[in-house]
């Protein structure tokens, strides 16, 4: 049996905790700096004399965020017969219990929860695999439920690939909002809206500078809203999201391949609904035109087909 490496998440992880040490460490230089120049010319307010403490805790957060990624995901090595996180191994056989879905802390600058599989030892010791954080952790999970749970002496990976073609074959109940009363249709429209009046009633002549400007913040306002505003379409045999701006776009799982679906909300996200198959690819799909009826509707149908929904925001 090949042994499973796990590969952290190029944006998710190595994009994140560098942009997060990059920011915290420009902070920290640049008010150095500053200090230093006032310093020099003697202009030193007496509360200018707290800049250098600002400076090392700004580093020192920077250094206890990345020590706190790196041990909060650690480089996995799966075997038949062990589990290896960074330099602690640990025999399958002295796994006592294993959860694949669920929240789970992932605790940083401040402890954020996250789909992750938990790992119970015999000695006490517990350890998460969190989905984001690694590209390959539905895999991962995969390994874990063929090989510890189900006993398999061989560990396979399938792809369920869907012909969209015989999609159009099957009848659907609709899970939307409406865009124009929704708080993000109202949004998107009202700021397309005064931009467009802002630029039909400029008198002066618009420059190429404009023009590219504009077209970059609307393309970004456009792209970032459409993302958030899509809803679910539900037949025996399928699950398909749509997207209301992004008509032509079509997404489909078979009813059969859903392990289990979360309805969650993240930050300052609106609702949104994460689909993990029972190969453990999850993905998740902001919603924010759907009213908590329709979602509570949803719940109820997709139980019909003794799909295990977990509601944490409604």
């Amino acid at each position: 049996m090949k042994t499973l490496v796990s590969q952290r998440h190029f944006i998710k992880f190595y994009l994140s905790i560098i942009l997060l040490t990059l920011l915290l460490s420009g902070i920290a230089t640049v008010s150095l700096f500053a200090y230093n120049k006032q310093l020099d010319i003697g202009d030193l307010k007496p509360i200018d004399k707290l800049i250098p403490i600002f400076s090392i805790a700004c580093y020192a957060f920077a250094g206890f965020c990345l020590y706190s990624y790196i041990k909060n995901v650690p480089t996995i090595i799966l075997d038949k017969d062990f589990i290896r996180f960074n330099n602690q191994t640990f025999a399958l056989a002295d796994i006592n219990k294993i959860e694949l879905t669920g929240k789970r802390p992932l605790k940083y600058a401040v402890s954020s929860p996250m789909e992750a599989a938990t790992l119970t030892f015999n000695n006490g010791v517990t350890k998460y695999i969190f989905d984001d954080m690694y590209s390959n952790s539905w895999e991962m999970k995969s390994f874990l439920k063929q090989v510890v749970i189900d006993k398999k002496d061989f560990f396979e990976v399938t792809e369920n690939v869907i012909d969209t073609s015989t999609l159009d074959n099957d009848y659907y109940e609709t899970y939307k909002g409406t865009v124009i009363t929704s708080l993000r249709g109202i949004s998107f429209w009202v700021i397309i809206g005064i931009s467009a009046f802002l630029i039909l009633s400029h008198s002066k002549p618009i420059t190429t500078e404009f023009v590219v400007s504009f077209f970059c913040f609307l393309s970004f306002w456009i792209f970032f809203h459409s993302y958030l505003m899509n809803y679910f379409q539900v037949s025996d045999n399928y699950f398909v999201i749509r997207n209301h701006n992004f008509f032509w776009t079509k997404k489909a799982y078979r009813i059969a391949d859903i392990r289990e679906v979360v309805f969650e909300s993240r930050g300052k996200m609106p609702n949104c609904l994460r689909i993990i198959t029972k190969d453990f690819r999850n993905k998740l799909y902001p919603a924010g035109t759907l009213r908590d009826q329709t979602w509570l509707d949803l719940k109820e149908k997709l139980e019909t087909y003794k799909i295990k929904v977990r509601n944490e925001c409604i």
